[in-house]
């Protein structure tokens, strides 16, 4: 005698559907997968105006937090450094198509060659607004210091010089 257990004759494989047997659920109709269409329908449309909103509101941010003090900390550090392509950066549209990349460098290198390198900057009370004239005191390694005026617009989501006196 064996003591293997056999499944009763009657019993079948669950893997295999019975096809004889009617389904213990009733089928799905259209109207279910339609009434899911039309929520994400309705949904999509709804969040389209709220992502557009927060768009505009993240970018007027940017703009009101990244002022022209930032910006000119910014300018004078890489000066400072001596990284000359990012300060070009900060120049507007319209000042670029006057001074070239490499006249800017030449013209900081010159003066670095003159008076050393700037050693330090300083400047306070930057106005508000979607124009600002900073006034910067520049020290270099001489000990010479000369004060710069620079005019800050918003361009291009950004603050950019559309107007210096000298670097």
């Amino acid at each position: 005698m064996s003591n293997v257990v056999k499944p009763p004759a009657e019993s079948r494989d669950p893997l295999v559907p019975d096809v004889a047997q009617a389904p213990d659920h009733p089928p799905r109709g259209r109207t279910s997968s339609r009434s899911i269409w039309i929520a994400l329908a309705v949904l999509t449309l709804l969040c389209i105006p709220g992502a557009v909103l927060l768009a505009l509101g993240v970018g007027l941010s940017v703009k009101t937090v990244g002022d022209p003090s930032i910006a000119t900390g910014q300018y004078y550090s890489a000066i400072k450094s001596q990284d000359y392509a990012t300060a070009y950066s900060y120049l507007g549209s319209r000042l670029k198509t006057v001074l070239s990349q490499q006249d800017f460098t030449r013209s900081a290198q010159h003066n670095d060659a003159v008076s050393g390198k700037v050693t330090g900057f300083s400047f306070s009370g930057v106005p508000a607004g979607n124009r600002a004239i900073v006034d910067v005191t520049v020290t270099r390694m001489n000990g010479n210091t000369y004060t710069v005026h620079l005019e800050w617009r918003q361009e291009g989501g950004g603050w950019k010089i559309t107007a210096l006196d000298r670097i």
